[in-house]
């Protein structure tokens, strides 16, 4: 039998038999996210096609509970507003597990890579932010996976970053 399961009945004694995924659903609720810092590069090639952007992302975790949770994965979309139009630039999937302590803020770092083949249709506007050159905002829209005494939960991820061009 798994160890963490044995806390469950010990939980459930000492809560008055009241549900303890709820009280663990109420401290998921007041985790929250932000969006500290995009940094692009730009990676030009030739032939043109097999340029690709890297894309940074340092996401902060706030973890103002006394639990400890094990986010087990980030998921969602990620997209540019440049100029009054959003590009969608694609799917974030992060599957390692982050540790957010009780009482914590926690940098998680999320390196990812596109090709040119991927980002045709924005890569004129992600080539004038990158470069400072024109003003944006940054948005991961989607979800983060937790897991406390083992019990699974989700919590919904929203976050922007603006970055103010020259």
């Amino acid at each position: 039998m798994n160890s963490r399961w044995l806390a469950i009945p010990v939980l459930l004694a000492l809560m008055g038999c009241k549900d303890p995924a709820a009280a663990y659903r109420e401290a998921a609720r007041q985790l929250s996210f932000s969006l500290d810092r995009v940094e692009p590069s730009l990676q030009l090639a030739y032939p043109f096609e097999q340029s690709r952007l890297g894309l940074r992302l340092t996401l902060g975790a706030q973890n103002p509970t006394q639990m400890r949770f094990k986010a087990r994965s980030i998921t969602g979309g990620i997209a540019l507003d440049s100029d009054g139009v959003k590009y969608a630039i694609g799917q974030l999937s992060f599957l390692k597990g982050v540790d957010l302590k009780p009482s914590s803020n926690t940098p998680v770092v999320i390196d990812l890579a596109f090709t040119y083949d991927d980002l045709r249709t924005s890569w004129g506007a992600l080539r004038s932010v990158a470069a400072g050159n024109r003003p944006g905002t940054w948005s991961l829209d989607g979800q983060v996976g937790l897991e406390v005494m083992g019990i699974p939960l989700t919590v919904p991820l929203r976050v922007q970053k603006h970055v103010s061009g020259q």
